[in-house]
């Protein structure tokens, strides 16, 4: 399960947000609790609870008063209810259980989630205390779902460490794929995970246990051919929308999905993990095959190249001009890409999808002018 806590707002534009969904059919009102005032209108509008919000948080120095969070779930694990109860429990060990609190379930995704809209700021007036929230709000969460994340974080290197693979990185990357980010110091690969060291391991071990790959192998043929059957069947073309985000390090994973790349997952079990340096397009790959239990190195299966290829037509301006949520023009994005890449985003088999967010372009557009 995940917790997202969004920017903090001046104003309770959250509750509009979601009642906009109500209205809608795409979400349902929950619960809404603490709002005493409230109980003597027959109806109570939007406003009503904005207003009742803004009334408790006026007299605090805080100028973002807003708590607006989402919990989800992967698919139908949590039904509203249970998704419901569970945001209870995390605003009251969050420290927000007294606040007046608002519930929505959303019916707008595949993933079943909630969204819940409150105050930062108590009755008396204090803020509630936010520090390291983003870390708290997931030991919170592991503590309501009774997950030991430590004792998860030893189970998975034991996991990892029962499939065999030629290299540190390819240990690395299969860390990855269950979720941890890793760093190494003083001789240990330590995984993190909500912000905290969770578990480490020596690299000792991790050496000892490096076996090299033979290419000779029957599952090596297999794979080649299982590549080869899928790239003439399914679009390789990649839909993400994470090409710009910052990698900091070399090692850290791209995310990277088309429908030949889901296709593997699907019939049969492999996940594909790609790596690259900072702000480019993936240079390499490794390939985690849950059936033989075996991490190969990309390279040694199919080159990259028929994943990101170059390619002489595409629909990239296509699927600009049939998004209506996209409102800047293809050259805008091909220069912005350029500049930090060196790369013409048109020569790529990249498509944009709807979500794809143009203000963070235009951020990064309007940072390097004021920086240079």
């Amino acid at each position: 399960m995940r917790v997202k806590i969004f920017n903090s707002q001046q104003s309770f534009k959250g509750v509009l947000y979601n009642i906009s969904k109500v209205s809608s059919d795409r979400a349902e009102l929950m619960c809404a609790e603490n709002f005493h005032a409230l109980g003597i209108l027959r109806i109570i509008k939007p406003e009503d609870y904005m207003d009742y919000l803004m009334s408790i948080s006026i007299s605090s120095y805080m100028k973002k008063p807003q708590l607006h969070t989402a919990i989800s779930c992967k698919e139908e694990i949590k039904n509203k209810w249970e998704l419901t109860d569970i945001a209870k429990k995390w605003l009251d060990r969050m420290g927000y259980g007294k606040q007046p609190y608002l519930i929505f379930f959303h019916y707008d995704t595949k993933v079943n989630h909630v969204h819940i809209v409150s105050s930062r700021v108590a009755r008396e007036g204090k803020a509630i205390d936010n520090s390291f929230e983003g870390i708290r709000s997931y030991s919170v969460l592991n503590q309501i779902l009774g997950i030991d994340t430590p004792k998860q974080a030893e189970q998975d290197i034991i996991k990892a460490l029962s499939y065999k693979f030629s290299s540190r990185m390819e240990f690395i990357m299969m860390l990855y794929s269950m979720g941890y980010v890793c760093d190494i110091k003083d001789g240990y690969l330590k995984l993190i995970r909500h912000g905290r060291v969770q578990s480490e391991i020596s690299l000792s071990k991790i050496y000892a246990k490096i076996t090299p790959n033979d290419q000779s192998s029957k599952r090596v043929q297999q794979l080649k051919e299982i590549f080869l059957q899928g790239l003439k069947k399914y679009d390789t073309a990649i839909l993400t929308k994470h090409y710009l985000s910052y990698q900091k390090f070399s090692s850290y994973p791209i995310c990277c999905t088309s429908e030949f790349i889901l296709q593997l997952k699907k019939d049969y079990n492999i996940d594909l993990i790609f790596h690259g340096r900072s702000r480019q397009l993936p240079t390499h790959y490794c390939i985690i095959d849950h059936c033989s239990k075996s991490i190969f190195e990309g390279s040694d299966i199919c080159s990259i190249e028929e994943f990101i290829r170059p390619v002489k037509n595409n629909n990239f301006a296509e699927n600009l001009t049939h998004s209506a949520s996209i409102n800047i023009l293809k050259a805008d994005i091909d220069n912005e890409f350029k500049e930090s890449t060196g790369i013409s985003i048109g020569d790529f088999n990249i498509e944009i999808l709807e979500e794809y967010d143009p203000g963070r372009l235009n951020k990064r557009r309007k940072y390097k002018t004021t920086s240079q």
